[in-house]
């Protein structure tokens, strides 16, 4: 997880600790300069250690939180006192002021930077919302009329342990208090390992709705981030889907199934990953649906819905034999909504449908900040279950 980052940590942890001491401590030496530098080299040594272990996501969560830990002490504080420190040194320079200000600022900053990575890594990490969300739709049909559909996303169970350890089981609680007619889950169940899901069968078990639990794969519940021969891949992947038919849920890859309501009736459609890696069919999964159906799609990574509205689905994934109905309706997820989010300013801002709901050509898609992740810590960007309403327009 570390490694591909692990050039930023460096220079976003020496560059700051160079300049406090360039600015700060010039007559500090000897002994005491070299322990005002083990901060940082804790925080590059145990980043270094964690870039060189085998897998993308280590199976330990407690090794994830201590080095989120140690960037909220001995590494975010200093890089944004730093920051503020440097630009108004330039600031002085420039307007010929007598103080830099930019130290004043930079040092209230770096607490408030520092009270609130904790109060992420603690407290907003714990927060849920229940959101409730009303979509009207012109094809849906009359029987269909109020249908509420609880979605939920991204669980990523292997974060939970410890003091952690009852949160999964109040998020479970609060999908079943909506007494849902459908349950959607859209991905990534895990962070990367089977062996995290075997403490939570029976509570995934306990999921009911009157309709079914229906369900698709997300990035990590591949093998893609697991260091693995093909055969232990092959097997690691087996295991999961596995796991989830046995917990009684409707597990689509690249298939659907269909609902009924009287005479009336809906498609559960559903791909397997879009990227990382990529397996997804559109095809195979709205194999035989004819027009005039009504198609809810579930599928892991947003980004997919550009090419699932009707100008673009047939040219992208049809063939001259096949001619493919968009979905109405598609639920996503992936994103986490940034898990960090402050003035509405969010790091997935700029990523293809990030959050919240879109409509293109008739088409909706809906796509949620899910639940957990796998670097424990949300701001702003609450984890959240949705209660989507379905109502004829």
């Amino acid at each position: 997880m570390i490694y591909r980052i692990l050039i930023p940590i460096i220079l976003g942890t020496m560059l700051p600790y160079l300049w406090i001491f360039k600015t700060e401590f010039q007559k500090v030496t000897g002994r005491k300069r070299f322990l005002l530098w083990i901060p940082a080299m804790i925080v590059l040594g145990y980043s270094v250690y964690l870039a060189f272990l085998p897998n993308f996501v280590p199976k330990n969560p407690l090794l994830v939180d201590i080095w989120f830990a140690l960037m909220a002490v001995c590494a975010v504080p200093e890089f944004v006192f730093a920051f503020c420190s440097s630009l108004g040194w330039c600031c002085k320079r420039y307007f010929h002021l007598e103080k830099n200000w930019g130290r004043t600022v930079g040092l209230v900053l770096a607490i408030v930077a520092f009270v609130t990575f904790v109060y992420g890594f603690t407290l907003g990490f714990r927060k849920l919302e229940v959101k409730q969300v009303t979509i009207y739709l012109s094809d849906l049909p009359k029987n269909f009329d109020g249908y509420r559909i609880v979605l939920f996303s991204d669980f990523h169970l292997g974060s939970y342990y410890g003091w952690r350890s009852d949160i999964p089981q109040r998020d479970i609680d609060s999908i079943q208090a909506q007494h849902p007619d459908m349950i959607c889950f859209t991905g990534d169940l895990q962070n990367a390992h089977p062996s995290e899901l075997v403490p939570y069968y029976q509570m995934l078990r306990s999921l009911k709705a009157k309709d079914g639990v229906y369900s698709i794969l997300g990035n990590h519940d591949y093998s893609y981030y697991v260091d693995a021969d093909p055969d232990e891949q092959v097997e690691i992947e087996k295991r999961v889907q596995d796991f989830e038919r046995s917990l009684g849920w409707q597990l689509l890859n690249n298939e659907h199934r269909v609902v009924y309501r009287g005479q009336d009736s809906i498609y559960i459609a559903g791909t397997e990953n879009y990227d990382k890696p990529k397996r997804t069919s559109v095809a195979k999964s709205l194999e035989s649906i004819k027009p005039g159906n009504f198609i809810l799609m579930l599928q892991h990574i947003p980004t997919q819905w550009k090419d699932m509205v009707p100008s673009k689905i047939n040219e992208v994934y049809g063939s001259k034999d096949t001619v493919l109905v968009a979905p109405q309706l598609t639920f996503s997820g992936h994103t986490h909504a940034g898990q960090v989010e402050v003035l509405g300013i969010r790091p997935t801002m700029f990523a293809s449908y990030d959050y919240g709901l879109y409509e293109r050509e008739g088409c909706q898609l809906f796509t949620t900040a899910g639940l957990g992740g796998v670097i424990p810590i949300r701001i702003g960007a609450t984890a959240e279950i949705v209660v989507v309403t379905l109502k004829r327009k």
